[in-house]
């Protein structure tokens, strides 16, 4: 529907805009760009529910709380992670934020996510402070960390 209203416009227009000067232009321009990014930003906002602050609330309250069941991972996962991913202030996703982690593992893959722990990333140091930590911890405090409560990671 974008395209056909944007070929409509520039079908009409161009003419017009065709025939002004350089400098005349730029508003025109401007214009069509703010309609864009406006039109954008409303369409990657679809299908998605805004996130109530009860459903915020709720998300922060588990994160504070929840380890993995395993022993010895939650020790890892207190001592290394909840510091940073149980605290909604710092931006690091939150455990157990479905929503937060959803776009992080479609774009970046596991893997990405992986290698963000080993070399450090943003305000995470390497190895996610977690030196002893070998492969299948680092894999499995991953997937812990972005499933909810109930394990669902979507």
């Amino acid at each position: 529907i974008l395209l056909t209203l944007l070929r409509g416009w520039a079908h009409m227009c161009w003419p017009q805009i065709a025939a002004h000067r350089e400098h005349e232009m730029k508003p025109v321009i401007l214009g069509a760009k703010t309609l864009l990014l406006t039109t954008a930003i409303g369409l990657a906002a679809c299908g998605e529910e805004p996130q109530t602050a009860e459903e915020r609330a709720a998300i922060i309250a588990a994160a504070e709380t929840r380890v993995p069941s395993d022993p010895v991972l939650a020790e890892k996962y207190e001592r290394a992670c909840q510091a940073c991913h149980a605290d909604p202030e710092n931006g690091a996703p939150l455990s157990g934020d479905v929503r937060a982690w959803t776009p992080r593992i479609e774009t970046r893959g596991t893997e990405g996510l992986l290698q963000s722990t080993l070399n450090g990333f943003e305000g995470m140091p390497p190895l996610g402070a977690c030196p002893d930590c070998g492969m299948d911890d680092f894999e499995n405090l991953i997937a812990f960390m972005a499933r909810n409560e109930n394990g669902e990671d979507k």
